[in-house]
């Protein structure tokens, strides 16, 4: 199973995986980590270490988070020189967590869950269209 680190500024690591987790239920190799307003740059890489220490192969590890260029990507980024096997992805939300949730279990490569969990994100976003209703009122005679 491929080990997961949601990590997200504010607190929305914990929820988006507690959300997820709603609906394809809870997870093993999985954690999440917050960085929250005024922590230090070192704090969230303390944290970060801790809870890749709780995943059985912590240099293998998806790591999924908010924003590319935030301070959680950056981070993550410069901990690829210790930990070469963490692979980040950007844009989390529930489709994309949902997904790997379901397919992480078999026995995908990391590459191709990457591949449909970005697919999964962006078919995730839908704007839906309200037809517009006809009135009795608006109508000519």
């Amino acid at each position: 199973m491929i080990p997961i680190l949601v990590c997200c500024h504010g607190g929305s690591a914990p929820k988006l995986v507690e959300t997820a987790e709603m609906i394809a239920g809870k997870q093993d190799e999985c954690e999440s980590v917050e960085f929250l307003m005024g922590e230090s740059l070192d704090k969230l890489k303390g944290d970060i270490k801790t809870k890749l220490s709780k995943l059985n192969n912590p240099n293998d590890v998806l790591c999924l988070v908010d924003l590319k260029g935030g301070t959680p990507f950056n981070v993550l980024v410069q901990m690829t020189e210790d930990y070469p096997g963490l692979d980040i992805v950007t844009g989390v939300n529930i489709p994309m967590l949902l997904q790997t949730f379901i397919q992480r279990p078999s026995s995908v490569s990391k590459e191709e869950l990457m591949n449909s969990i970005i697919d999964a994100a962006h078919k995730g976003i839908y704007e839906f269209e309200k037809e517009p209703s006809v009135n009795d009122s608006d109508e000519e005679f």
